[in-house]
């Protein structure tokens, strides 16, 4: 009679069945998103094993799909790449067209001396590309963190009036004016006008072969 109460009791375990994983399914899917990524970036394998301390052979077997990366490799690929480590076990990255929505208060007019940088693209996506809408009131300034690594940024002015200042160089920009700048300084927007400025920035990261060549220059 016991025994009978005790099996009553005693709590009956039940395995949870669980996803079965193949090597071969994980490898694919990491090499598809590694490759892919490498590939918007316009880097080759030689640029990505310089910028993550993974050598171009291992980095050559992970894309092909033919090894399963360690946590560490995977770790110096996405520091690389400005993804986290996650973003390679993802399937979902194929996505042709992304609608990006402004912010309900986005259009408000700006506080003086205040200014804003707005994405226009989507960070998770795992771009190094940026796009964004620089907005400054009158007198404001706004300056972007200095890059470990050589970037191309892009200015394109459609209203205002707006000073770029480049480590100590200072250019002025008007209506329909652009500037680009490449490099590692430090960069300074000024918006010194009456009027709010408005500017859209792209900013690109740049190449092995690229920063050598104005290295040179």
């Amino acid at each position: 009679m016991s025994s009978s109460l005790d099996a009553l009791i005693e709590p009956s375990i039940t395995e949870i069945p669980r996803p079965a994983v193949s090597d071969g399914a994980v490898s694919t899917l990491v090499g598809h998103n590694l490759r892919r990524l490498r590939k918007q970036h316009r880097w080759s394998l030689e640029e990505l094993a310089l910028y993550s301390g993974v050598s171009r052979a291992m980095l050559g077997q992970i894309e092909q799909g033919k090894s399963v990366p360690s946590i560490r490799t995977l770790w110096q690929a996405a520091q690389a790449l400005g993804v986290s480590v996650s973003w390679f076990l993802e399937s979902q990255h194929d996505a042709s067209v992304l609608l990006i929505k402004p912010a309900k208060d986005v259009a408000s007019p700006l506080n003086p001396g205040d200014g804003e940088l707005r994405a226009l693209h989507m960070p998770t996506e795992g771009h190094r590309d940026e796009f964004y809408e620089l907005r400054l009131a009158p007198g404001a300034r706004l300056s972007l963190t200095t890059p470990a690594k050589p970037r191309r940024v892009n200015v394109a002015l459609s209203e205002g009036v707006l000073e770029v200042r480049i480590d100590e160089t200072f250019y002025q920009l008007g209506q329909r004016e652009a500037l680009q700048f490449e490099g590692t300084d430090a960069l300074t927007w000024h918006n010194h006008g009456l009027i709010e400025t408005k500017a859209f920035v792209v900013i690109k990261p740049v190449s092995l072969q690229s920063a050598l060549v104005a290295a040179r220059a």
